[in-house]
Parts: C-alpha cells; sequence; structure tokens
C-alpha cells in the first residue's frame, strides 16, 4: 500500500478537498483508504454523507484507527493493495510530523494568494527536516494567471510543484455537500475538474514511481 499525507501550516488550503478528490479519483483504479487526523473531522463528515447514497460507493473506506499509533496503524495496513490517504491539522505539530514520517509522499496544497505563498514556506522547512519526499499543488486558482505564477513563485523550493491546479470551481463545493467526487457530478464544470484532478493524480503517480 501507498501512503500521502496531506499536511500544511495554514489553514484553508485545500487539504482535505484534496484527499478526498484524490481517493475518489484513485478508487476507480482500486482500493482506496482514508484517515481522518483533522480535529475537524471533515473528511469523516463528509464520507458520512457518501454513505448515505443508494447504492454506497465502495471507495474510498474511511480506516478507524481507534487508539493504535499511526505508524501501528500504517505497518499493519502496508501489506494491503491500495493508497492510504491521511487527512491532518492546519498546522504541523508531533501528530502531523508523525504523519509525513509515515508517509511515501508528503502532498502539500497552496492557494495562489500572497499570504499563502509567504505561509508555505514554513511547511516546506519541516517537511524538509524530517527528510520526507514532498509535493506541492496549487488549489483553488481563480484563473490561470494566477496558477501560473503561483508555480512560477513555488519553483524556487526544492520540491516538485505540480503543472495541473485545481480551478476555484463551484463543483468541489457541490462535491462536498453531497459526499461525492467531482467526476461523480454532472456539467461541464464537474467535468472540468474531474479533468484536473486526474491529472494531478496521474502526477503525483508518477512522482511515487520516481521515489521508488
Amino acid at each position: 500500500m501507498k501512503v500521502v499525507a496531506l499536511l500544511s501550516q495554514k489553514g484553508g488550503a485545500g487539504k482535505s478537498t484534496l484527499a478526498r478528490q484524490l481517493a475518489v479519483v484513485a478508487g476507480e483504479a482500486g482500493p482506496a483508504f482514508l484517515v481522518d487526523r483533522d480535529p475537524q473531522a471533515t473528511i469523516s463528515k463528509w464520507w458520512a454523507r457518501r454513505t448515505e447514497q443508494e447504492p454506497a460507493p465502495r471507495w474510498p473506506e474511511l480506516m478507524d484507527i481507534g487508539e493504535a499509533s499511526l505508524a501501528d496503524a500504517v505497518a499493519r495496513l502496508r501489506p494491503r493493495a491500495g493508497v492510504l490517504f491521511i487527512d491532518t491539522a492546519p498546522a504541523v505539530g508531533a501528530r502531523e510530523a508523525e504523519v509525513a514520517q509515515a508517509a511515501d509522499l508528503v502532498i502539500v496544497p497552496i492557494r495562489p494568494s500572497p499570504d499563502d505563498l509567504e505561509a508555505v514556506g514554513d511547511t516546506l522547512r519541516i517537511v524538509r527536516r524530517l527528510g520526507r519526499p514532498a509535493v506541492l499543488v496549487v488549489n483553488a486558482a481563480k484563473n490561470l494567471s494566477r496558477s501560473i505564477g503561483a508555480q512560477a513563485a513555488l519553483a524556487r523550493y526544492p520540491f516538485a510543484v505540480c503543472p495541473t491546479a485545481l480551478a476555484d470551481r463551484a463543483a468541489y463545493l457541490d462535491a462536498a455537500l453531497e459526499g461525492r467526487g467531482v467526476g461523480e457530478l454532472k456539467g461541464a464544470g464537474a467535468r472540468d475538474a474531474r479533468a484536473e484532478v486526474q491529472a494531478v493524480w496521474k502526477w503525483i503517480g508518477e512522482q511515487m514511481e520516481a521515489e521508488q
């Protein structure tokens, strides 16, 4: 099993959105799992709405690790096939460092605003200190110019930047409210969002293969 952690020192970066959307896309090809380590329980609430659908989609599956340490839980899950996505709190403390250490890859989402671009340095210094492979994904870009500008600004860090950005689309909010992936919605906006998520996941898969 591959383990992917979503990490950000700053709140509102889009960790939960990216985690659940990537998990839905990954679940189209094989088993996909989620662990919710965010005290706001955003993933857990989304998954509860998802299970109310008829019939409820099989993947992704929300894993309840109980009182076990994350390291122990990941060690138990490693022999299984699939991908595990771990959402974290909007901070990088001891619990988040534990998540990063257990991951094969850390994804750091960044909104293309001056505040977010300035704040991401704190997250990346911590990730670099932990010695974990990480990639950067621009999220909630208002337009192509914003995403290109943000990607250019992030190029100064020693981490790969995803060439596909997620746009600021209503489809992501609609999918969150319905417990779905954007690809499970109808409409042009949903189709465009699905294409974005698929492209991001394909690129992330290539990064994980390169790390092997």
